[in-house]
C-alpha cells in the first residue's frame, strides 16, 4: 500500500475524531511503525505495517492519548514510558522544569520532585544539573514507572512511595528545592483523552479544584530549608488563588509564571532565610 495513501486517510480518520493535532499525531505513528522519518518512507508498506498503523490510528480516534497508543512520550529532550495508570505530561510543563534547572544555578543542590508521576521533571532536573533528587509518589504504577525510566535513561534518582500530604519528619528543611505537578483540575467538563489518565493524578477536590494543593503547599514548605525555592503547576483558572495559597503558607516573593501559550499556569515562590519550622 502507498505510505501517502494511508497518511492521509489516518489524518482523514483522526480530524473527523476531533483530534486537533492529527497531522502530528499520524505522522508520529507512521513514523514509530516505520521506523523512519517521513522523508524515508518507503514506497510501499508492508501489510502487517499497514495493520499495526490503521489499528494505532484506532485507538487514538478513540481519543487515547497518543503517549498511551505509541507507549512512550516525550519531555525536555527525554523518551519516558507511557501507559496505563500513568499520567501522560504536557509538553507545557517544560516551563516548570526550566524554571527549576535555571534556579539550581548548577549547583549541587537537594531537590524534591512530590507527586512525580512518570518522574519527568525530577529526570529533567537529574539529566541538567548536579543535583540530588528525590522523586515523591503515591501510585505504586507511577513508581515503577519513574524508576523504569531512570533507569533506560541511566540518571540517579530516588524513588519514594508516599503520600506527599502527610508530612514526614526526616525530610524536614532538607530541601534546596521542591517542584509539583499536583492533582489540580477542577470539576468541569474536559478533553476526553484525560479520561485515560488516572484520576488521582488530575482532580484536586473541591469547588475550585484546589483542596489537594490547600494541604500539600504547608507540607512542602517544612520540607524547604531556609532560602529554598518552591515551584508547582496549576490550572489557567487557578493563578490568583495558587499565588495566595503559597503566601498564607509563608512564602515570599511569590510569582505567577505563564505557560507557552501565555496562560497563567505556575507559583513559584521562596522560603523566608534565617526562619526553620
Amino acid at each position: 500500500m502507498d505510505p501517502l495513501t494511508l497518511f492521509r486517510e489516518g489524518i482523514q480518520t483522526l480530524a473527523q475524531a476531533g483530534v486537533e493535532s492529527a497531522q502530528a499525531d499520524a505522522r508520529a505513528i507512521f513514523e514509530t511503525v516505520l521506523g523512519a522519518p517521513i522523508y524515508m518512507w518507503p514506497r510501499e508498506i508492508e501489510p502487517d505495517d499497514a495493520r499495526e498503523i490503521e489499528a494505532l490510528i484506532a485507538r487514538r480516534a478513540s481519543r487515547e492519548p497518543l503517549q498511551h497508543v505509541l507507549g512512550k512520550m516525550w519531555f525536555y529532550g527525554l523518551e519516558l514510558e507511557a501507559g496505563p495508570g500513568v499520567f501522560c505530561v504536557r509538553p507545557e510543563t517544560e516551563v516548570l522544569a526550566k524554571w527549576a534547572i535555571d534556579a539550581i544555578a548548577g549547583e549541587a543542590a537537594v531537590v524534591l520532585d512530590a507527586c512525580t508521576g512518570s518522574g519527568a521533571l525530577a529526570l529533567a532536573i537529574a539529566a541538567n544539573t548536579p543535583a540530588s533528587v528525590v522523586a515523591l509518589e503515591k501510585s505504586q504504577a507511577a513508581c515503577v514507572a519513574a524508576h523504569a525510566n531512570a533507569q533506560a535513561l541511566g540518571l540517579e534518582m530516588q524513588v519514594v512511595q508516599g503520600d506527599a500530604l502527610v508530612f514526614n519528619p526526616q525530610w524536614e528543611a532538607n530541601f534546596d528545592l521542591v517542584i509539583s505537578n499536583p492533582p489540580y483540575v477542577p470539576p468541569r467538563q474536559l478533553a476526553p483523552e484525560l479520561d485515560f489518565d488516572p484520576p488521582e493524578a488530575l482532580w484536586g477536590g473541591g469547588d475550585d479544584g484546589l483542596d489537594f494543593v490547600r494541604s500539600l503547599v504547608p507540607v512542602i514548605y517544612q520540607y524547604l530549608k531556609p532560602g529554598g525555592c518552591f515551584g508547582m503547576e496549576h490550572d489557567d483558572t487557578q493563578g490568583k488563588a495558587a499565588f495566595e495559597i503559597a503566601r498564607n503558607a509563608g512564602f515570599v516573593h511569590v510569582r505567577t509564571l505563564a505557560d507557552l501559550n501565555e496562560r497563567p499556569r505556575f507559583v513559584v515562590a521562596q522560603k523566608p532565610l534565617g526562619e526553620c519550622r
